[in-house]
């Protein structure tokens, strides 16, 4: 007789015991908020030690917050990154009143180096800009969706 492999239970489990050692749900839908939008945000590879610095800053589960985060990043980080990169650079772009023509990536790859750094010269500001309203949106959208919960 075998013994079922109950690990994903632990796993849920734990996970509740996260969300519930909080009873505030404004503080868990900031935190798990702040998570979300900042996989939207240009410092790759840095979310989770963002998240953890605003975690703290704004008194909010920094757990809570990495969760947020490590749902998003770096498992959604291709199919994420890709159309919101265009979407970002297209919004900072009208924010700034900015004509931008970027090339594909397939004609990046092709570019001479110094060609390419100029690219990304063009698209930097548009980015960032276009980054962090989207980014501001997704708080929005996802603390009112944890709100639901």
């Amino acid at each position: 007789m075998t013994i079922p492999d109950n690990r994903y239970g632990r796993w849920k489990e734990k996970l509740l015991n996260l969300v519930r050692s909080d009873p505030d749900p404004v503080k868990v839908s900031l935190a798990m908020a702040l998570g979300f939008s900042a996989a939207f945000l240009p410092p790759f590879g840095f979310h989770t030690l963002l998240v953890m610095g605003l975690g703290y800053l704004f008194r909010v589960s920094v757990p809570l917050a990495i969760l947020g985060t490590w749902i998003n990043n770096p498992w959604t980080f291709i199919p994420v990154f890709l159309p919101s990169y265009v979407l970002e650079i297209k919004l900072g772009g009208i924010l700034l009143e900015k004509k931008l023509n970027f090339p594909s990536l397939s004609a990046l790859s092709r570019m001479p180096y110094k060609t390419v750094i100029a690219q990304i010269k063009l698209v930097l500001w548009p980015f960032i800009v276009g980054s962090v309203v989207f980014s501001c949106a997704v708080f929005v959208t996802s603390f009112f969706w944890f709100m639901g919960f």
